[in-house]
């Protein structure tokens, strides 16, 4: 539960039971050689120093049409606690590949595998991430109601196919926000026009980093790790039960802290150290119990003087799982149907 930032980059931009629901043609991890891989790609410098032991990430391009591109480098030997864990990882990844292609998710475009490694080629997203993108400036209200849109949307697409991201965070939210007035930000709101979307924001979404997402249904058991990172992990995940819902708090934190600059728990809720993030440990409990008493602030600005979105974002954050809206119940909000220039900036 590691609150360390791996990002996919600066300028980077499904399975229920035994059958997969509304999937693409299912694609496989191909085995290579390495001779192969060189003939398929040109590895650059690194994206961004990884955190996690046996990964990197780098620029790439892709030679036989020069596509720039990046790819995530997993060593075996290193990147995996046990076989199992890299059997659940190829076959989660397998079921990503096969995803049908959806604007505001990053694309899969293969997976590679040779005797010493696992090369995952990703298309080049625009942008920053979310939580430098918060860093950089305050987002408007209406860029950020158009951020959390575009993440229900990916979300939706998710969940309906019978998978959960489990690590929903800023960190793994691509955006791009391009300035008003330029050919791209009239492009986007072209396009907006005509697929849907909030024609007065330029703000565009990828969501990113599946190495967490996971099959779920209901009789899924209960997990034996916590996974994701402290402040965004809902209430229930503490005690190993993750489902839809358990992202749907997540991108409600994601909200609050878009519009008030703040996150929703106060972070000495957070005292777990590390080795205690399994299902049934002291801390893991005394998290949860906090998370049950502790009285989140709808009343901060902009939440103060728009309803509808404290409205939106206290159901998302709701202690009980069952109170939280579907993504596809939380497109349907009234906080999206708002008139852009009705919604207050004001913090």
């Amino acid at each position: 539960m590691s609150s360390i930032r791996e990002r996919l980059g600066r300028d980077l931009s499904v399975r229920t039971t035994n059958e997969r629901k509304n999937v693409g043609h299912e694609q496989q991890i191909q085995a290579v050689s390495e001779a192969e891989v060189a003939r398929r790609y040109k590895l650059g410098s690194m994206v961004m120093e990884s955190t996690n032991k046996g990964m990197e990430v780098v620029w790439a391009t892709r030679l036989a049409d020069k596509l720039q591109c990046v790819i995530k480098v997993r060593k075996k030997s290193e990147s995996f606690k046990s076989s199992s864990d890299e059997r659940s990882w190829r076959s989660t990844t397998e079921v990503q590949l096969s995803m049908p292609p959806t604007e505001s998710m990053c694309e899969f475009m293969e997976v590679l595998e040779t005797p010493e490694k696992y090369l995952v080629v990703m298309e080049k997203v625009d942008g920053k991430d979310l939580y430098e993108q918060m860093e950089d400036k305050n987002i408007s209200h209406v860029d950020a109601r158009e951020i959390v849109r575009q993440t229900l949307v990916a979300l939706s697409v998710m969940h309906s196919t019978g998978r959960i991201h489990k690590d929903l965070k800023a960190e793994n939210v691509m955006v791009d926000i391009p300035a008003a007035g330029t050919a791209k930000a009239k492009e986007i709101a072209r396009q907006k026009s005509m697929k849907g979307g909030d024609c007065a924001s330029p703000a565009t979404v990828k969501l990113i980093d599946f190495d967490t997402v996971e099959d779920w249904e209901p009789s899924s058991p209960k997990a034996k790790d916590v996974l994701g990172t402290d402040g965004y992990i809902a209430p229930e995940a503490y005690l190993g039960n993750y489902s839809p819902a358990s992202d749907i708090y997540s991108i409600g934190v994601v909200m609050y802290k878009l519009l008030t600059g703040e996150f929703p728990s106060n972070e000495d809720l957070f005292d777990d150290q590390p080795g205690e993030n399994w299902v049934g440990s002291p801390a893991m409990q005394r998290i949860h119990d906090r998370l049950k008493t502790e009285k989140i602030d709808f009343t901060k600005p902009p939440l103060d003087g728009c309803t509808p979105a404290a409205e939106l974002c206290a159901k998302m954050l709701s202690f009980n799982w069952q109170d939280r809206p579907s993504a596809d119940d939380a497109l349907k909000h009234g906080w999206f149907l708002l008139d852009s220039a009705k919604l207050s900036n004001k913090r």
